[in-house]
């Protein structure tokens, strides 16, 4: 059927080498940036906001026009 049996070798299993380097290291790096940037949201999230406002429009929501 095969006409050369050392072509096809079914004996051996190919070994994986891993993820290299350069991709862990960007892995690393973005998984970094990830959570900076949560923690930039976080830390920022209240600049230039004011609770409770005092320039808003207050309207007397039980008196409206029917």
């Amino acid at each position: 059927m095969i006409e050369h049996q050392d072509a096809v070798d079914f004996t051996y299993v190919p070994q994986s080498k891993g993820l290299g380097r350069g991709t862990i290291v960007v892995l690393v790096i973005g998984l970094l940036m990830i959570f900076a940037m949560g923690g930039l949201s976080a830390f920022l999230s209240g600049y230039g906001h004011q609770w409770p406002s005092t320039h808003t429009m207050r309207m007397n929501l039980g008196n409206m026009p029917k």
